[in-house]
């Protein structure tokens, strides 16, 4: 059988577990030591079985065999921190800051969720990240004030395909202690769960949810800067390593981003949350090549701007070369050498694994490897020169026409597979209207603002 094109019917249609698949003749990016190539990779259930030149030619007589010339295939994107829960709320308040964000989405908005609230903001967000090529985030759910959200959250995660690690964490107003016990409580629900795993995740890290984590085999997420009055205590404790994943890191010092580098946790930076926020002016990037440290990178939450790690990946690029020049103009003598796409994708790839704590073998598209890879089709972008270069400074959630999780056909020709996104949609518009109503509000008064004065509306 002759190669079919990707997205076409019959590329869909036969693309099933148990079957051999060929992307043939591609552009691959692997982001491991294999290298970059124009070759083959070959898959089977959830895992890449080969990868190379030629790698496609020994394979059964039944393979499904795709033509992937056109194409560039990458491993798929990981999204290091965003906050799902959020997901029907985009554009409430493109303009809040951190404190005015805080009062609506938190103090206002989130204590109305209901578990079906919850699950159709998850939903909105894995959509949008799997159109994106995203195959994985870490979802920071501080919302979570019943066992029933938390469970409509990760079912909600599991329903859509994407890889997942779920990080429960207190909603505003309720006691720590119920996390500690949902998390067990989740562990016992939904271990069997293949693409989701848990964690501990807190606004404030705590010494006492640390030890929780660590006893009990979980990782652990925290919101991470000089908010949290405890730094030096917690980064003397012991407690840090790879299994715990620090968010934002704006404003540390020296020897605090010393001791985070020495204690080998992950970091995910957020290119375009931090200075929107106010949180930092940039993003700390140059701290972490400073230290050694392989960022990941986020993109936080939809309220104020859409979630696409291809933007994220631009912001990181633009941020650390303008501050890298700005160093060696300065004669600093450790500056930093200024990124290039490369450096970018990383990032998004191997750095996302990290903060992940996925296993070696994700965020890299080598044998063995999970099966999460994206596609992006050149079409589009035509002429353009550097295919590397095409996937990171040019490309768009457009071009992504096929994502692939856990083997798993996620999105085929630009759209995705087995979701029905209009229903998606409308479960979503029809959760934020309900909610803004209760807030006495609604989308005709927000249609030309860039703000929600939500404390002028309450008083």
């Amino acid at each position: 059988m002759g190669a079919m094109r990707f997205g076409s019917s019959e590329a869909r249609a036969g693309w099933v577990l148990g079957r051999t698949i060929v992307i043939a003749d591609a552009s691959i990016i692997t982001m491991g030591s294999t290298g970059d190539l124009v070759g083959d990779i070959v898959l089977r259930d959830d895992r890449i079985v080969a990868i190379g030149i030629g790698a496609g030619t020994d394979v059964p007589d039944d393979a499904l065999r795709i033509d992937g010339s056109g194409a560039v295939v990458i491993p798929g994107l990981i999204d290091g921190h965003v906050h799902a829960w959020e997901g029907a709320l985009r554009g409430v308040s493109p303009d809040s800051g951190l404190r005015d964000y805080g009062a609506l989405i938190h103090g206002a908005l989130g204590p109305l969720m209901t578990p079906d609230d919850i699950a159709i903001g998850q939903q909105v967000t894995a959509l949008r990240a799997l159109e994106q090529g995203v195959t994985t985030i870490v979802d920071n759910s501080h919302n979570a004030p019943t066992p029933e959200h938390s469970d409509a959250a990760v079912e909600a995660l599991d329903r859509l395909g994407i890889r997942a690690v779920h990080a429960s964490g207190h909603a505003f107003g309720r006691p720590g202690d119920y996390v500690h016990e949902n998390l067990l409580r989740l562990r016992d629900r939904f271990e069997s769960l293949p693409r989701i795993t848990l964690r501990l995740m807190e606004v404030l890290p705590t010494l006492r949810g640390w030890r929780f984590a660590q006893q009990h085999g979980f990782g652990a997420v925290a919101e991470f800067g000089p908010w949290a009055k405890n730094l030096d205590e917690l980064l003397a404790s012991g407690l840090l390593g790879p299994h715990i994943t620090l968010d934002h890191c704006a404003g540390l010092t020296e020897e605090q981003w010393k001791a985070v580098a020495a204690s080998g946790a992950a970091v995910a930076l957020a290119p375009r949350s931090d200075p929107h926020y106010g949180i930092g002016a940039v993003a700390p990037v140059l701290e972490c090549n400073r230290n050694g440290i392989q960022e990941a990178i986020s993109s936080d939450n939809e309220s104020e701007y859409g979630l696409d790690l291809f933007t994220e990946m631009r912001m990181l690029m633009t941020v650390q070369r303008g501050a890298a020049f700005a160093a060696a103009n300065a004669g600093e003598f450790d500056a930093p050498a200024p990124y290039g796409v490369r450096d970018a994708l990383r990032a998004a790839t191997v750095g996302g694994a990290l903060a992940a704590g996925l296993p070696d073998g994700n965020g890299v598209l080598v044998t063995g490897a999970k099966a999460d890879l994206t596609v992006i089709s050149l079409e589009r972008m035509r002429p353009v020169a550097s295919h590397l270069g095409a996937v990171v400074a040019y490309a768009s959630a457009a071009d992504v026409d096929t994502v692939v999780v856990d083997g798993i056909l996620r999105k085929s020709g630009g759209e995705l597979v087995g979701v029905d996104r209009a229903k998606v949609v409308r479960d979503a518009e029809a959760s934020r209207d309900r909610l803004l109503g209760e807030i006495g509000t609604s989308v005709e008064d927000l249609r030309f603002a860039g703000h929600l004065p939500l404390r002028s509306r309450q008083s």
